[in-house]
């Protein structure tokens, strides 16, 4: 058995396919509780398929001069590879040697990789060029990447399953990082899970290695010499209802996925109870909408108890968390071209300058529970709030109220958001705008930093606290 094949999940998949062979079966719909179903899992290639469907982690690795994580005997590392800004060289046989040029703007080549276990495949992976974002202003440039291009596929007297290897690491499998689709005609996966749900009943789900190959199977190119065993579930359950308690972002009702441990991943319903296996879950993923996102993944968000229902509170009221604080010196941004003698001169006072200083906002939820923004919804000018705000502005004035604010006139989205370095990077790891400065000069004492935000979903939030700027 492979320890990277273990697997399992709770939710759907799309197509069925008609050359999945059961290996072992009850000859009925169903297992009793003692017998376990067995299924040849056959590889695939199809891109048009792959391309089609969704799943929670389709993860992309950067050509940078590095390896891609595919199973090598000759490199632990895996194979090399190479890009230039036309060109991208591979090692296609993993002795370190480049032997392969590609230039199209996307290519398909396939690996022949071996595992521990002596099972070998012919990996399909996608190789082609992807634009990333470098800053807040729209600045953008190109990258060579690589993407895993097949997926296995098996047919139960249960239901059909599509296992998708979303990390590239060339394993079917691993908990949490790859995916798995249950089910004809669905295209959204969660992340492989341990123990699933099927025709309401919770069961084991692995895949193992075929030991004894027919030796039909093994002329077969899409034969894959692993197999998915599924086993009735002996643990107790319990009820999760995790929209009774929620106060959701303007009435909208989320898609939500939960997790125990490393190994088991449910997906919730959208409305009323759900049960799963006794434990405590931390919150993996909710989406409400299209744009609005929730992570919580470090604390918990609910225990289920044997025959319980757990009801956990989370959603609003919301608040807005910011970490104003004054420190000297800071990154001017001269709104004029500055001359050859006043720059450095600006800059030079700048350091015995005290700013106010503080990151771009949270939203928090009751929970403690973070609410963000996908980076295919993130505008131009680099807002990466869960929602497209109407107003947002920050005031940073003296405690008595009629004196003007020291960043009067100046915009929030321009010239004191200062953004992330994100040179070099395939995906945004941080915000576009990582924190925001205002100097202030000629004044000590307390200041108050006012940061407002005003949307649809989430309404007027505002935060206010007292700053001590130092001499």
């Amino acid at each position: 058995m492979l320890k990277k094949f273990i697997l399992g999940l709770t939710i759907a998949f799309s197509v069925a396919f008609s050359f999945l062979v059961p290996i072992v079966s009850s000859g009925t719909d169903e297992p009793t509780k003692s017998e376990t179903i067995e299924a040849a899992l056959t590889f695939s290639d199809d891109w048009a398929f792959l391309s089609g469907i969704t799943t929670p982690l389709p993860a992309i690795g950067k050509v940078d001069g590095g390896f891609i994580p595919l199973p090598n005997e000759k490199n632990p590392q895996g194979y090399r590879c190479s890009a230039q800004q036309k060109i991208v060289q591979l090692d296609m046989d993993g002795d370190g040697a480049y032997d392969t040029d590609l230039k199209d703007k996307e290519n398909f080549v396939t690996y022949q990789i071996k595992y521990p276990n002596g099972v070998q495949l012919n990996y399909r992976m996608r190789i082609f060029i992807k634009k990333v974002s470098l800053d807040m202003y729209g600045a953008s440039q190109t990258v060579w990447a690589y993407q895993r291009a097949c997926f296995l596929t098996a047919k139960t007297p249960l239901e059909t399953f599509v296992i998708v290897d979303d990390n590239n690491n060339g394993y079917f499998g691993d908990y949490g990082q790859d995916a798995l689709i249950i089910g004809a005609g669905k295209k959204q996966a969660i992340p492989i899970s341990s123990i699933i749900s099927l025709k309401g009943k919770f069961y084991t789900l692995k895949v193992e290695v075929i030991k004894e190959i027919p030796e039909e199977s093994k002329k077969n190119p899409k034969f894959s010499g692993m197999k998915l065993v599924l086993t009735p579930y002996s643990g107790d359950t319990g009820k999760i209802d995790a929209t009774k308690n929620l106060k959701p972002p303007k009435d909208k009702m989320p898609n939500i996925i939960v997790r125990r441990d490393n190994d088991v991943f449910i997906q919730l319903a959208e409305k009323g109870e759900t049960t799963v296996p006794t434990g405590e879950y931390r919150l993996e993923s909710a989406v409400f909408g299209n744009r609005i996102r929730v992570r919580l993944s470090e604390k918990s968000f609910t225990k289920v108890e044997k025959d319980k229902t757990s009801l956990p509170k989370w959603g609003g009221p919301f608040k807005l968390v910011v970490n104003p604080y004054c420190e000297k010196g800071g990154e001017i941004i001269f709104v004029q071209p500055a001359t050859t003698n006043s720059g450095p001169a600006l800059a030079n006072k700048a350091k015995d300058c005290p700013f106010i200083k503080m990151n771009f906002p949270t939203l928090i939820g009751s929970l403690g529970e973070e609410y963000y923004t996908p980076e295919e919804f993130q505008e131009e000018i680099g807002n990466t709030f869960p929602e497209k705000v109407s107003f947002f502005n920050v005031e940073i004035k003296p405690p008595k109220s009629e004196q003007k604010p020291f960043n009067k006139g100046v915009s929030p989205f321009t010239d004191r958001w200062i953004p992330t370095d994100l040179t070099g990077t395939l995906y945004k790891k941080t915000p576009y705008w990582e924190s925001y400065r205002c100097p202030i000069e000629r004044y000590h004492g307390p200041v108050i930093v006012k940061v407002w935000i005003s949307g649809p979903a989430f309404g007027d939030l505002v935060f206010e606290q007292e700053v001590q700027v130092i001499e």
